[in-house]
């Protein structure tokens, strides 16, 4: 079940858009969940009561908290939420890229572009989402999107995650080709270190620093192809 949050301070922008969603999910087969907010508050109350949404349609122009207040506040508990924005203003799109949002759709969106985007996102967490690997005697398979980074020491790969650190004997090449094929989004920065975007805090030149302060080399040979996917990474 995909579970779904709509909101906006226009209530007929929130039912309209309950309508699409409704009839998309039915057409596709997928049993939705789906809540209706018309505040930044009320949706991180709704977030609270009833838990964490696999998407969220979220006007940027709310009263109050606006939405990117909101997408930051949800952002500190759930990094995996598909939140995409639907506005009439361009001039936010900057901003909105530090609480990396799935999508941003100009109001008024679309029954075509509501589909797309559902399917989009359906078929995104289809996914085979989870990297396996044995250690000693113990087997792991752990969600991708825990894993802040990979770094190899010799032949020995250290699995840096949200919540603890596994090794494995193996090599980084390998694990670069395994996650290439799952088609998640890895940055080889280094020929030690794989790092999972969504965790990026600041990009400099020379070095990425992640959401928990860790520092990581970029090697002058992958200098430009990280800038590159940066640069992506924000649109540009």
């Amino acid at each position: 079940m995909l579970r779904i949050g709509i909101c906006d301070d226009i209530r007929e922008e929130v039912e309209k858009q309950e309508k699409q969603v409704r009839q998309i999910t039915y057409q596709i087969g997928i049993r939705a969940d789906i809540r209706k907010c018309y505040s930044g508050m009320n949706l991180l109350m709704e977030i609270e009561l009833s838990g964490q949404f696999d998407i969220i349609l979220l006007d940027i122009e709310l009263g109050g908290m606006n939405g990117i207040e909101t997408a930051r506040q949800i952002r500190e508990s759930d990094v995996n939420c598909n939140i995409i924005f639907i506005t009439s203003f361009e001039q936010y799109s900057k901003e909105a890229i530090s609480v990396h949002p799935f999508a941003f759709v100009d109001k008024p969106i679309t029954y075509a572009q509501m589909e797309k985007l559902i399917s989009d996102v359906y078929e995104k967490l289809q996914i085979d989402d989870k990297f396996a690997f044995k250690s000693n005697k113990t087997y792991y398979n752990i969600s991708l999107n825990k894993i802040m980074y990979f770094m190899s020491e010799k032949r020995i790969i250290n699995v840096y995650c949200i919540d603890k650190i596994c090794t494995f004997y193996g090599k980084m090449n390998d694990v670069e080709i395994n996650l290439r094929k799952k088609r998640v989004d890895f940055w080889r920065i280094h020929h030690s270190f794989l790092v999972n975007p969504r965790y990026i805090e600041e990009y400099h030149y020379d070095k990425v620093v992640l959401q928990n302060g860790i520092s990581l080399e970029i090697s002058r040979a992958k200098r430009e192809n990280t800038r590159l996917m940066y640069m992506r990474k924000l649109g540009k």
